[in-house]
């Protein structure tokens, strides 16, 4: 039986927005094509104006879409497999992006022939500049997966992984990076502000910075380690500050939060 709806999104928040949207400025499918999920009323009305075909009620959503996609917090799944598991009808592909919840979770609910995508974005996604990984299940066809990179590739860039635990080791390196990038910026802008420099200027100069300095590793034509050498000059002031990251450790500490990171993300998954 013919679905409604391309596309269903269990959980309209920023997020599941960014990404809905995303797939609409692609020109991936028209607005009145995807149907969104909100209990707030005003929401709803906000994305009816938008274009958007809209429901209060997400058992609905999952028996009138090809492909839903699962938005809503890890917290909430308890309620919302089971409700899932009773829907009639033929499986729609859900696409969850929920941290932690495993493919046995849901399987367990929703039958191990649910075909199922996990995606991890980080929120730059939400600036179309995104890092998302994507591993399928058994029951997920290559062209199913195929479809959902190509959506992400819309916003950003995206790698398959085709081990579910690799979600969960590679979160330090790109779902949970914007945080500690963020925390570098913020202390570098507070140092600038100790020096004289504006608030605003600092942030304006380290972000370009960041910017160009990713578009230099992005060329590959030096490593890291090549780059940072570039930068040092013998006897220069880079050097110095080089020496201070050297003697705190910086890589040891980057080692260790990470090793914390990934084994925080398989304690949430248990």
């Amino acid at each position: 039986m013919e679905k409604t709806y391309r596309f269903g999104v269990l959980g309209a928040g920023n997020m599941g927005m960014a990404i809905v949207e995303g797939a609409v400025r692609a020109g991936l499918f028209p607005p009145e094509q995807a149907l969104l999920f909100n209990r707030s009323e005003e929401k709803r009305e906000a994305h009816r104006r938008q274009g958007y075909a809209v429901t209060d009620d997400y058992a609905a959503l999952y028996t009138a879409c090809d492909t839903v996609l699962l938005s809503v917090k890890p917290q909430n799944f308890a309620e919302i497999l089971p409700v899932l598991a009773a829907c009639p009808g033929e499986k729609p592909l859900l696409v969850s992006i929920a941290a932690g919840v495993t493919f046995a979770r849901m399987e367990q609910a929703l039958g191990a022939d649910t075909p199922i995508i996990r995606v991890m974005p980080n929120t730059p996604l939400m600036l179309g500049e995104g890092a998302t990984q994507l591993v399928k299940n058994n029951a997920a066809t290559t062209e199913q997966l195929n479809a959902v990179r190509a959506l992400f590739d819309t916003m950003g860039v995206t790698v398959v992984f085709e081990q579910e635990d690799m979600l969960n080791e590679v979160i330090p390196y790109a779902g949970s990076a914007p945080a500690y990038l963020y925390a570098f910026a913020d202390a570098m802008v507070k140092s600038a502000v100790q020096h004289g420099i504006s608030e605003e200027d600092a942030l304006t100069l380290f972000c370009q910075t960041m910017i160009g300095s990713a578009k230099m590793l992005l060329r590959r034509d030096k490593t890291p380690a090549e780059l940072i050498d570039a930068v040092c000059s013998p006897g220069g002031a880079t050097i110095e500050a080089m020496r201070v990251l050297e003697a705190r450790d910086l890589y040891g500490m980057l080692a260790e939060a990470s090793d914390k990171c990934i084994a925080r993300a398989y304690e949430l998954g248990k």
